[in-house]
C-alpha cells in the first residue's frame, strides 16, 4: 500500500510533464503537418489549400551558393550566376562538403529558394515567414525587395555583427513563382547557416504560432521565477533550510536560459542587450545549473552522495563558468559538444545514480524525485543531441526541468505539511505536558508548603528549644549555686577551723546538699531524656485493681512513720479491666505524687489514694488514680506552673521552697504523655491538693467466661 501511495504521488509530476509536451506538440503541429516536397531549390505550393494547412515548413533542398553573398540582380536573365549546391535545410552548413571537404563554422553563403504559388491568389493575401533561427547575421529578399533580417552580414568578423533571434517577415505574394533569397554570415559562434525550421505561413496564421510560442516560453519562465521567489522566502524565513534557497537559485537559473534562447524573449524585453552576453547568459545558466544540481542532492542526500563528487563537480563547473565570461562566443561555443558530453552528462548520470540508490534505501520523498529527475534526464539529453545537431527537435530541458521542480515542490510542500502535523502534534503534547507539569508544580508546591509549615514548626520547636536551653542552664546554674554555695561554705569553715562544735552536724549538712545535688542532675538528665524520646518503655498488660493494690501497700509503713493517716478509696472493679502500661514508669509517677503529698500534709494530716472508672465505648474507660492530701494547697494560679522544670510553691507561711528539685512533677507529665494520659491537679485554697492521673484502660474478656 505504500508503494502504491506513492506512485500516485509520482504520477503527479509525470502527468504535468506529459501535458506540457502534448501543449508544446500541439502547437507545433501547425508546422509540422503533411509537407510539400523541396528539391533542387524549389518548391511547388501551386495546389496549397491554405484552410486546410495554413502553415508550411520549409524543410528540403535549397540552393545555396557558399562564399558568395547574391543579391537578387545577381539571379536576373543576363547575370552570371554561380553554380549552386543543393543542400538540406535545416541543418547548419558545418554539416555540408563541398568538393569533398567539410565547411568550417566560419564563413559566408547565400539561400535560395523558390517557391510557386496558386495562379489564383485572395486579394490581399499576404504570407508570413518564420525563420526561428539564423546563425549568426542574415539579410533576407522576397520577390527582388528586402524583407528583413537579423545583424549585419559581411564577408569577414570585421565587417558583419551577430544578432539572432525570431522575426516573422511578412510579404505579399504574386502568382506563379516566388523568389526567397537569403544571405548569411557566422565569424562568431559554432553554429551556423539556416540550422533551425523556417516556416511559411498566412500573416494571421504565422503571428498566432509565434505569439503562442513566446506565451509558452513566458508561462515556463514566469512559473520559474515565481518557484524561484517562493524558495528564496522560504529559505529567509527558516534559514536552515539550504535546500530550499539553492532550489530557488536553480529555477532562476533555468528561468534565464529558457528566456534566452528558442523564441529569445529576452531579445525582445531588453533590445539594447548584446548578443554576445545573451549567448554568455545561455552558457552560464546550463553551467550554473548543474552546479546547483549537484549541491542541491548532496544536501538533500548526503548519505548517498560524495563529498569528493560534488567537490570535484564544483572545481569543474566554476572553471567553465569562468572560460565562459573570460572568452568570446566564437572560442567557448566551439567547445560545447566536450562540455556537454565531458561535463553536463556525468553530472546528470550521477545525480540520477544518487536519485536511484536512495530510492532503494526508501529515503523519504526519493521515489517522486526520481522519477521526476528521470524526466529531466531525458529531456537534457534531447537538448544536448539537438545542440549539437544529432537530433532534429526541438529545445525541451526547461519542460523536463519544470517536471522535476514540480516533484521536488511536491516534496517540499510534504516536508513542510508533515512539520505542520509534527508541530500541531507537539503543541498538543507540550499542552499536555504543561497540565501535567502544572499539577506537579502544584503538588511540589503543596509538597513545599507543608515542607515550609514543618520547617516553620521545627523553627519555631528549636526556637522553644533554644530558649528552653537558656532557660535550663539558667535553671541549673540557680538550683546547683545554692547547693554547692552551701557546700563550699561548710567546707571552708571547717578547713579553717571556724567551726569546732558540732562539726558532725555541718558535716551531715554537707552530705545532705550533695545528695540534693545527685538527685538533682539525676532528674534533669532523666527529664531530658524524656523530652528527648530516649527513654524506651517497656509496655505491658497489667490488670488495674491488682496493680493500684500493690502500689498503695507499699508506702503504709512510710505513712505510720510520719504520723500521717493513709486511707484508700478504690471503686470495685469488675475482673478483667486492664490497661498497657509500664509498670516501673507508673510506679514512679505514684511515689512522685506519694512523696509530694507527705512533704505538704502536717503531721497528724490524712493522705488518701482514690481510684474512679469513667466509661467511653465499646468496652473502653478511662481510669483515674487521685492523691488527696491535707496540706496547705496549691493556688490555682500555680496549677500549670508547678508541672514545669523546676516548678515550685513556696510556702505561705515561711516563704520559702520546699525541699525538692522541682523536676520531679515535670518528669511525670512526660511518663504519661508516653501512656497517652494525662496528669493535673484541683483544689482549692487551704483546703489540700489533689493531685490525678488518668490513663485509657480497657475490658478484656477472659476465654470460657460469659457476659453478664
Amino acid at each position: 500500500m505504500e508503494f502504491i501511495r506513492r506512485i500516485k504521488f509520482a504520477a503527479i509530476p509525470i502527468f504535468l510533464t506529459v501535458g506540457l509536451v502534448i501543449f508544446s506538440l500541439v502547437l507545433s503541429s501547425l508546422s509540422t503537418a503533411a509537407s510539400y516536397s523541396l528539391e533542387g531549390g524549389r518548391v511547388d505550393l501551386s495546389e496549397w489549400k491554405m484552410n486546410e494547412q495554413p502553415i508550411v515548413p520549409l524543410t528540403g533542398e535549397w540552393s545555396f551558393y557558399w562564399e558568395e553573398l547574391l543579391e537578387p540582380q545577381h539571379f536576373q536573365v543576363d547575370a552570371v550566376t554561380p553554380d549552386a549546391e543543393a543542400v538540406y535545410v535545416p541543418r547548419p552548413w558545418t554539416s555540408y562538403q563541398l568538393n569533398g571537404r567539410t565547411l568550417p563554422n566560419e564563413g559566408y553563403a547565400t539561400y535560395r529558394l523558390l517557391i510557386r504559388m496558386p495562379n489564383e491568389l485572395e486579394p490581399g493575401l499576404t504570407l508570413g515567414l518564420y525563420p526561428k533561427s539564423i546563425a549568426s547575421a542574415y539579410r533576407l529578399w522576397v520577390n527582388g525587395s528586402v524583407k528583413g533580417g537579423n545583424g549585419i552580414v559581411g564577408p569577414n568578423r570585421e565587417s558583419m555583427t551577430p544578432s539572432s533571434y525570431p522575426e516573422v517577415i511578412y510579404f505579399d505574394p504574386q502568382s506563379g513563382w516566388n523568389e526567397l533569397i537569403i544571405q548569411v554570415s557566422n565569424f562568431s559562434q559554432r553554429n551556423a547557416g539556416i540550422w533551425q525550421d523556417m516556416e511559411l505561413g498566412t500573416a494571421d496564421d504565422i503571428s498566432r504560432l509565434r505569439i503562442s510560442r513566446v506565451a509558452v516560453q513566458l508561462f515556463v519562465v514566469g512559473i520559474f521565477t515565481i518557484m524561484a521567489i517562493y524558495y528564496v522566502f522560504v529559505y529567509f524565513n527558516y534559514r536552515r533550510e539550504i535546500s530550499a534557497v539553492l532550489l530557488g537559485l536553480l529555477c532562476l537559473s533555468v528561468a534565464i536560459r529558457t528566456v534566452v534562447l528558442g523564441e529569445s524573449t529576452a531579445l525582445y524585453l531588453l533590445p539594447h542587450l548584446p548578443w554576445e552576453w545573451a549567448v554568455k547568459a545561455e552558457y552560464l545558466s546550463i553551467a550554473a545549473t548543474a552546479l546547483l544540481l549537484m549541491l542541491f542532492i548532496h544536501k538533500e542526500y548526503p548519505g548517498d552522495t560524495s563529498i569528493r563528487a560534488t567537490k570535484a563537480a564544483g572545481v569543474v563547473l566554476s572553471a567553465c563558468m569562468l572560460f565562459f565570461l573570460l572568452t568570446p562566443a566564437r572560442v567557448y561555443t566551439y567547445y560545447l559538444s566536450p562540455f556537454t558530453w565531458g561535463v553536463l552528462f556525468p553530472v546528470l548520470m550521477y545525480t540520477m545514480g544518487v536519485y536511484i540508490l536512495s530510492a532503494f534505501r526508501r529515503r523519504r520523498g526519493s521515489l517522486m524525485n526520481a522519477i521526476g529527475f528521470l524526466f529531466f534526464t531525458l529531456f537534457a539529453v534531447n537538448d544536448m543531441l539537438f545542440y549539437n545537431n544529432m537530433l532534429a527537435t526541438d529545445d525541451l530541458l526547461s519542460i523536463g526541468l519544470l517536471c522535476f521542480l514540480v516533484a521536488q515542490a511536491l516534496n517540499l510542500s510534504a516536508r513542510f505539511s508533515r512539520a505542520m502535523q509534527e508541530s500541531e502534534q507537539l503543541s498538543l503534547k507540550l499542552k499536555q505536558y504543561n497540565r501535567i507539569l502544572e499539577q506537579t508544580v502544584e503538588e511540589r508546591t503543596q509538597s513545599l508548603r507543608e515542607s515550609n509549615a514543618q520547617l516553620s514548626h521545627a523553627n519555631a520547636r528549636m526556637a522553644d528549644i533554644e530558649q528552653f536551653r537558656t532557660r535550663l542552664l539558667s535553671n541549673i546554674s540557680h538550683e546547683l549555686n545554692t547547693p554547692i554555695t552551701s557546700i563550699k561554705g561548710f567546707a571552708k569553715a571547717l578547713r579553717d577551723g571556724i567551726i569546732t562544735v558540732n562539726a558532725h552536724k555541718y558535716a551531715s549538712r554537707i552530705y545532705e546538699r550533695s545528695l540534693l545535688l545527685e538527685r538533682l542532675i539525676h532528674d534533669l538528665i532523666e527529664l531530658t531524656k524524656l523530652e528527648t524520646k530516649q527513654v524506651r518503655f517497656a509496655m505491658e498488660e497489667r490488670e488495674l485493681e491488682p496493680f493500684l493494690e500493690e502500689l498503695f501497700q507499699q508506702y503504709e509503713w512510710e505513712m505510720e512513720e510520719q504520723c500521717l493517716r493513709y486511707h484508700s478509696d478504690f471503686t470495685p472493679m469488675t475482673t478483667g479491666i486492664y490497661a498497657r502500661i509500664d509498670p516501673i514508669r507508673m510506679e514512679q509517677v505514684f511515689a512522685n505524687l506519694i512523696s509530694n503529698a507527705i512533704r505538704h500534709t502536717p503531721e497528724d494530716g490524712t493522705i488518701t489514694v482514690r481510684s474512679r472508672l469513667y466509661p467511653l465505648e465499646d468496652r473502653q474507660w478511662i481510669a483515674e488514680v487521685s492523691v488527696i492530701d491535707t496540706g496547705s494547697g496549691i493556688p490555682p494560679s500555680m496549677h500549670e506552673h508547678i508541672f514545669e522544670r523546676f516548678g515550685q510553691v513556696l510556702e505561705q507561711n515561711e516563704g520559702k521552697p520546699h525541699n525538692g528539685s522541682g523536676l520531679g512533677l515535670a518528669i511525670c507529665r512526660e511518663i504519661m504523655d508516653y501512656h497517652q494520659g494525662e496528669i493535673g491537679v484541683r483544689n482549692g485554697v487551704h483546703e489540700g491538693s489533689e493531685f490525678y492521673f488518668r490513663l485509657p484502660v480497657y475490658e478484656r474478656i477472659e476465654k470460657g467466661a460469659t457476659g453478664a
